[in-house]
């Protein structure tokens, strides 16, 4: 992963508020996870295993089918990042790389949790993120971009991690959850990335911050638990 060249002590303290918002952001968004209805049925020891995986095998189909078209306008977004900041561009590059792939990961879990080999199209929530993305991607601030994307890692690294103990203690197939238990560590090194990006963006770029704040709310607004909520839909009526 390429580092940020900035040290923590250059950081500006609007830099550090800026960052500081969006991580009680995303964990406020925890919490609303922890309180949503799927969370209760997964960690509610008496719901059978099978429902477990089902709701986790959509999600799984959920992952695949917005997270091609999230990683395309990553990288279109990139391309109206100051074409001088070569650093900045090649950072964010070479994390985008590291997650193109796992939308490989989840259609490959989604198979071995029985999933079908033929796929319906997108759903309504996974059409909005995909649109979200390619709107910012397309019209807002480029710097903005770290925001929401430190939604997709901080909060999947939190997830995730919540996640291994009950998979641990339901005897869920490791096999099937490569995407859950690999993403309990990456995320967490993704996540510390971005705090450091952040704060260096928004150190150097004064304003930046503002599109940043902004980028996440307009992400928020169809992720994650409308995603997710559509799939513990599917997983209850057995779609």
């Amino acid at each position: 992963m390429n580092e940020m060249p900035r040290a923590r002590s250059t950081y500006t303290q609007e830099a550090e508020a800026i960052f500081a918002e969006l991580d009680a952001r995303v964990s406020a968004v925890f919490e609303e996870v922890k309180r949503w209805r799927g969370w209760q049925v997964v960690t509610d020891p008496t719901t059978p295993r099978e429902v477990i995986i089902g709701l986790v095998r959509e999600i799984f189909r959920s992952v695949v089918w917005y997270q091609s078209h999230t990683t395309e306008a990553g990288f279109h977004w990139f391309g109206r990042l100051p074409k001088g900041d070569v650093k900045l561009i090649q950072a964010l590059s070479h994390h985008k790389a590291e997650e193109a792939e796992h939308g490989v990961w989840a259609m490959e879990d989604f198979g071995k949790l029985g999933g079908p080999s033929t796929q319906l199209a997108p759903s309504p929530a996974t059409f909005a993120v995909a649109a979200v993305w390619w709107r910012m991607a397309s019209v807002e601030d480029p710097l903005g971009y770290p925001g929401p994307e430190y939604l997709f890692e901080q909060l999947t690294a939190l997830v995730t991690q919540a996640a291994l103990p009950i998979i641990e203690s339901r005897d869920l197939p490791r096999d099937g959850l490569r995407f859950v238990i690999e993403h309990a560590t990456e995320d967490v090194k993704h996540a510390t990335f971005f705090k450091h990006m952040i704060m260096d963006v928004a150190s150097r770029y004064p304003g930046s911050g503002q599109a940043m704040l902004r980028c996440f709310d307009y992400f928020h607004q169809v992720y994650p638990l409308p995603v997710w909520d559509e799939a513990l839909v599917r997983a209850l009526k057995g779609d």
